[in-house]
């Protein structure tokens, strides 16, 4: 079965393509022709500023997938490796960290996610990162194994803390108001050019036209659904997080 994402996409290349079949119908005895000069260099000239408007938006929205994508792997294994760090920590304090990384799991997968998709994020997992550096800081270690293994727990601590910023900053990404405006402008301009006077009135060219003006129509719905990291078809998803909760027995 096909997913949302791409029932959204087909529909509208369906749409887009109606439209301008639509169009090409009501332009059908129209006496005019192009000119060749003309068509000759607004044709390459539009569509070169409408390939690099679409490159610069799909690259600046596939760095910030990226981003969320390698930021929710460090996450992974920075929780994994305190939860582990906690075995060298002498009761209560072992049981005590344990628990708090379970809380902090269940608190990312289920409380953040939903408001990451939404593109908000508020501070409550990262309150419990506060926390959990506070308690490791006051633990008395009183052998070198526990000495060792607060240590390096507190190191992995700020590891997961520049994770975690790392996933809120990619949250709240979204592409620039002008490049959104360009994306939508140069998208009409480039359907609108054929029937404004750029193609002749037969079926060959009409057909081209609707065939380009549905490519451009999904290209634009492609833009909007990946704007968000953890949306879309390329959906940021937790499954490194939740892969170490099951591990872990985290909720």
């Amino acid at each position: 079965m096909w997913g949302q994402e791409t029932w959204t996409i087909v529909l509208a290349g369906a749409l887009c393509a109606a439209v301008a079949a639509g169009i090409a119908w009501f332009l059908r005895k129209r006496e005019f022709e192009p000119e060749d000069i003309t068509v000759g260099f607004l044709g390459p000239s539009l569509a070169a500023m409408y390939l690099l408007v679409l490159a610069l938006s799909l690259a600046t929205e596939w760095q910030a997938i990226n981003s969320a994508q390698q930021a929710v792997g460090n996450e992974a294994v920075a929780v994994r490796q305190i939860y582990w760090a906690a075995s060298g920590l002498p009761e209560p304090a072992q049981g005590e960290l344990q628990s708090q990384v379970r809380g902090y799991l269940s608190t990312v997968i289920n409380h953040d996610w939903p408001q990451m998709e939404r593109g908000t994020l508020d501070e409550q997992s990262d309150q419990q990162l506060s926390t959990m550096g506070t308690f490791l800081l006051r633990i008395n270690a009183t052998t070198s194994g526990a000495s060792n293994a607060q240590q390096y727990a507190i190191g992995q601590l700020s590891v997961l803390a520049s994770a975690r910023a790392e996933r809120a900053g990619a949250a709240g990404s979204r592409l620039p108001l002008g490049v959104v405006i360009g994306v939508i402008a140069t998208s009409l301009i480039v359907c609108a050019f054929p029937f404004a006077g750029g193609i002749r009135s037969d079926r060959v060219s009409t057909t081209i036209a609707v065939l380009q003006t549905a490519l451009v129509g999904v290209a634009v719905v492609v833009v909007f659904q990946l704007d968000n990291p953890f949306t879309g078809p390329l959906a940021t998803t937790p499954g490194p997080l939740q892969a170490v909760a099951a591990l872990v027995g985290a909720r």
